[in-house]
């Protein structure tokens, strides 16, 4: 199963449970690939039943993503990626489900991100969800509102890391590799923010969708109203600023590097409510596997520092 961290997995649409199993490469697949200029086609798994299934059932999947987001949230959206994976609980044929991921940006005030999951039902395909409540997908609009609420302030602080990093040789994903991650929430360059919503697809639609609509002090009023009503949607903010370094960089000399950054950033950094963390990976990823995050796998630890403490890690 495609992981989504934090939430637990809605039963009654999964068919049977799921471990995760690494994706086969096909031969023409390249080992790793770097995130500068890799736009990722082979993104999935690719074996000859996810390439039959994805045939069968991409169209419908497409169809379907589009009006679910028309419908929860009341906009249209860019499709950036679909693609095939097999689940198994076990090791026989007859465990294994198989199934297709749609990756898109819906076009709000804040482009945001947002991933549906589709397995097979009734010779069609249905919508799989981690809660009954839609909590994971509705996540993703709450996380735009938040960081329309707070734009100016996390655009600086987004702006004062590329300026201290980019000068001293790290870089972030391409644009095209940046909107393929499976992820719920904003992308930007540099960044991934994301908070929670309510487990209550039916509540979220007549509380929040409106107030998507709204513009200026309007909307800031009744988001407030809402954070104030739920106030995990705000205590729950999480900004993952995410680098890489090229493979001849030292591992030692990153994390040293990372340490001393703390200081320049802690400032912009404690502008707005949310936990922050500064990620720098090595640029040597998988072409075709997932990480927990949602960005292709790679094979080096990751080196991470919070931003907006460097006091209290004195």
């Amino acid at each position: 199963m495609r992981k989504v961290t934090g939430f637990i997995l809605c039963t009654s649409l999964i068919l049977g449970g799921c471990s995760f199993i690494s994706k086969n490469q096909a031969k023409d697949i390249p080992k790793t690939v770097s995130v500068k200029d890799y736009d990722g086609k082979y993104i999935g798994e690719h074996k000859k039943r996810n390439e039959v299934f994805l045939k069968k059932h991409k169209d419908e999947a497409i169809k379907k993503y589009k009006d679910y987001v028309k419908d929860t949230f009341g906009y249209d959206c860019k499709i950036n990626l679909v693609d095939a994976y097999t689940n198994k609980s076990g090791f026989s044929e007859k465990s294994k489900v198989d199934g297709i991921s749609v990756v898109g940006t819906v076009n709000y005030d804040v482009p945001f991100q947002l991933q549906l999951l589709f397995v097979e039902s009734d010779n069609g395909v249905t919508i799989t969800t981690f809660t009954p409540g839609h909590i994971n997908e509705t996540s993703a609009a709450v996380s735009a509102m938040m960081y329309k609420r707070y734009e100016h302030e996390i655009e600086q602080a987004r702006l004062n890391l590329k300026n201290e990093i980019e000068k001293d040789g790290y870089y972030a994903m391409s644009e095209k590799l940046q909107l393929k991650q499976e992820f719920n929430g904003v992308t930007r360059q540099y960044l991934n923010f994301r908070t929670d919503s309510i487990d209550d697809l039916d509540k979220f639609k007549k509380e929040f969708k409106p107030i998507m609509h709204l513009k200026g002090d309007a909307f800031n009023q009744q988001l407030q109203f809402l954070i104030n009503k739920y106030p995990q949607i705000q205590k729950n903010m999480k900004s993952e600023f995410i680098a890489y370094y090229d493979n001849e960089k030292n591992r030692e000399t990153v994390k040293n590097y990372a340490w001393n950054l703390q200081k320049s950033i802690n400032d912009v950094m404690q502008s707005y409510p949310s936990t922050k963390f500064v990620q720098f990976y090595k640029d040597d990823v998988s072409p075709s596997m997932v990480d927990g995050n949602g960005r292709l796998k790679s094979d080096s630890n990751v080196i991470s520092i919070e931003g907006g403490k460097y006091n209290e890690n004195k």
